[in-house]
């Protein structure tokens, strides 16, 4: 019997090693080279297009957008506690909500500085805003320069 090399267990693949293997195996199910090339991802998240804070009108689909923040507070004590951004574009502003993670989130966000911002807006009231939006320097965006991402 010949070993195919689709056949060869995953955690001889060089930076995966026997831990990594076994949670490839038991949370994706992959356990050789042939079934790693195989996986798929089920879905593509779209970032080609940036969209204008006046052009938000639901809440239905996860949108990017390109603005300053322009304020950064945090409300709230202990569990009620929140980061709260204004981001403004030359149509509006939308405030950005985080209630986790805060710590690691504020010092990447800077007044004046520009970012590139993915999520899903709801609307609250008569204002929509993103809460824990995926953020990025616009400077790093134009490096990664991806419009299309597995999920």
């Amino acid at each position: 019997m010949t070993n195919h090399f689709l056949d060869t267990k995953i955690e001889f693949l060089k930076g995966v090693g026997p831990k990594r293997a076994e949670l490839l195996k038991k949370e994706l199910g992959i356990a050789t080279f042939g079934q790693l090339l195989l996986h798929y991802p089920f879905r593509y998240i779209d970032k080609s297009k940036i969209f204008k804070i006046s052009d938000i009108n639901s809440d239905e689909i996860h949108i990017q957008l390109k603005g300053k923040i322009i304020a950064l507070k945090t409300l709230g004590e202990k569990r009620g506690k929140r980061l709260v951004a204004t981001l403004q574009d030359n149509t509006g502003t939308i405030e950005l909500i985080w209630f986790k993670g805060i710590k690691w989130v504020k010092p990447k966000l800077t007044i004046g500085k520009e970012f590139i911002v993915f999520g899903k807006p709801t609307q609250f009231k008569t204002n929509f805003n993103i809460v824990h939006p995926d953020f990025e320097d616009v400077q790093q965006n134009k490096q990664s320069n991806a419009s299309l991402q597995p999920v």
